[in-house]
């Protein structure tokens, strides 16, 4: 296993998102893309890595939008990537 694979391996072990957000018909609590970047900011200068993520309309559909978001985890030279609709 190479480092950035280590380095988010143990972010994943680490991170705690809270679930902000709660749904009344569904009643259940959820987190949202802005939770999750919320608590991985702490991590970021601790393992010197960056994180990006992207959004990108895949399929204008009314009255749902299908939305294709990317997350980007790198430390400079390597890069890791995760999509997801």
């Amino acid at each position: 296993m190479n480092i950035l694979n280590e380095t988010l391996a143990t972010i994943q072990t680490e991170l705690k998102a809270k679930k902000s957000s709660y749904n009344a018909f569904g009643k259940y609590y959820f987190r949202k893309a802005e939770d999750i970047l919320e608590a991985v900011k702490p991590f970021l200068l601790k393992h010197q890595v960056s994180v990006r993520v992207t959004e990108e309309l895949i399929y204008d559909t009314t009255p749902v939008p299908i939305i294709q978001s990317t997350a980007i985890l790198s430390d400079g030279e390597n890069s890791i990537k995760a999509t997801a609709i």
